[in-house]
């Protein structure tokens, strides 16, 4: 072969070459772009509504109607959520949740006979003391609770009772800890032995009100952490 065909040989095994490693290097960095963003709207972005814990809970329209439902029944813990001079954390429950345990409730009652209860039918003394639970006195964001490895003990508005949040990283995008961040929220049940405790994790967290903060609940959470289904099964 020819120095002349040589050259040409190798400046078409360059182009080839460099239109197979172009497109690769182009698909790197845009994995890495959108691994970045992916981390920094998790660990940065923290949403933010105009308005009081009870106006937000109203503007997700379809999301926390059974939520409303309860609170219009509870109007001192609907009021708290509704004063924007006091100060809260709220996980909150989704529609979803209530389904679940109205579902568990009312399969356990039809099995000895009893009709269909709906939150509408259920008592007040125990439905206040479940939804209180899930109101916490004072805020608590993820950086607050960042520092506690074990978590904190924190106290709902009602008659006292122990709560528990946990905050971790979920690990993402080739970052060790660098994903999603959750709280673990618990129900201790007044118990210091965690194999006792009843756990739930958020989906979203630190969306920030004019009167606390508001974290929320995974979809698949059981309302009242089980404890629905027993009360009212058989009454």
């Amino acid at each position: 072969m020819c120095a002349h065909q040589l050259v040409t040989s190798t400046n078409l095994n360059m182009k080839n070459l460099y239109k197979i490693i172009l497109p690769l290097l182009l698909l790197v960095n845009i994995g890495c772009e959108k691994g970045d963003e992916h981390y920094y709207n998790y660990n940065t972005e923290a949403p933010v509504y105009d308005g009081t814990i009870y106006e937000y809970l109203q503007s997700q329209t379809g999301v926390y109607d059974s939520l409303l439902l309860v609170l219009d029944r509870l109007p001192d813990l609907r009021s708290k959520l509704r004063n924007a001079d006091s100060s809260y954390t709220l996980f909150a429950v989704t529609n979803r949740s209530f389904d679940i345990a109205l579902e568990a409730l009312n399969t356990t009652r039809s099995l000895t006979g009893r009709p269909n209860l709906y939150l509408e039918d259920v008592g007040l003394v125990d439905l206040d003391s479940m939804t209180n639970r899930y109101v916490i006195m004072e805020e608590f964001d993820t950086e607050q609770l960042s520092p506690f490895i074990d978590g904190q003990l924190v106290t709902s508005t009602k008659n006292n009772y122990k709560m528990h949040i946990q905050y971790r990283v979920l690990d993402a995008s080739g970052f060790v800890g660098g994903g999603q961040q959750q709280l673990i929220f618990s129900d201790t049940n007044n118990s210091i032995f965690q194999r006792y405790w009843q756990r739930v994790n958020t989906s979203v967290v630190n969306v920030r009100t004019k009167n606390g903060i508001v974290h929320i609940l995974s979809a698949g959470h059981d309302f009242g952490f089980s404890k629905f289904t027993s009360k009212y099964s058989t009454q």
